[in-house]
């Protein structure tokens, strides 16, 4: 294109290419960096973290002896599941109490389905569990096919 004057005014072909182009870095860039963070959270050899709160609904104080756990269970192949991890409520458990349970991340394979499951409990006088307050109602996956690392654990009272 010319004008009057004889000089040359040349036009850039796609004035947007450069700015779309820059664009679609940074949006490979962000994608890239958050699955990094999901694939260093499960690499081999490194500790990772499920964490969350247990709570339940009723309005009772507990008694002071109640003391809970918190297990991370593998339950792919059925039945009570493969306990992975184990994280103890020592007593006196006031809901919400907060939970983080640190594992192996090299033990997590992403085709399987892993639960969280919470219990407070009175140990017996022996030791180990003797009256169950309350427990988690129903399975709480966790970790895999996009389920969280962190869970908020409703528990209902046993009966």
């Amino acid at each position: 294109m010319t004008n009057g004057n004889s000089s040359t005014i040349r036009k850039k072909p796609f004035p947007m290419r450069g700015f779309a182009a820059l664009a679609a870095l940074l949006a490979l860039a962000a994608l890239l960096a958050g699955c990094s963070e999901k694939l260093q959270l499960y690499r081999p050899g490194a500790l990772a973290t499920l964490s969350g709160t247990v709570s339940f609904r009723q309005r009772i104080l507990l008694p002071l002896t109640v003391q809970g756990e918190v297990r991370l269970l593998d339950v792919t192949d059925g039945g009570d599941g493969v306990e992975l991890a184990r994280v103890e409520l020592p007593a006196p458990v006031r809901a919400p109490a907060p939970y983080r349970i640190d594992f192996d991340a090299a033990r997590i394979d992403q085709r399987r389905n892993y639960v969280v499951e919470a219990t407070l409990y009175e140990p017996a006088t022996g030791g180990g569990t003797g009256r169950v307050w309350f427990r988690t109602p129903a399975p709480q996956y966790v970790l895999t096919h996009g389920n969280p690392a962190y869970r908020e654990l409703v528990l209902e009272m046993a009966r």
